[in-house]
């Protein structure tokens, strides 16, 4: 998965399968800077809730309705 096919998926509703087996599901987001509006987390990693990744850690994606 790279980074820019994620980025078109950001605020879409989706579930993702990680390399580790976890999976996650709801709206992908991205921080793009350190500030409160991004709850003061890392810039550049997307985010489902609490949980913030890289792409590459991604190893299947899918859009939800």
């Amino acid at each position: 998965m790279t980074r820019d096919e994620l980025m078109k998926k950001v605020g879409e509703k989706v579930k993702i399968t990680f390399f580790d087996g976890d999976w996650r599901e709801g709206v992908l987001g991205y921080t793009k800077e350190f500030s409160a509006e991004y709850g003061y987390r890392k810039p550049g990693y997307f985010t489902i809730g609490d949980l913030s990744f890289k792409a590459y850690h991604i190893r299947k994606i899918i859009t939800l309705k």
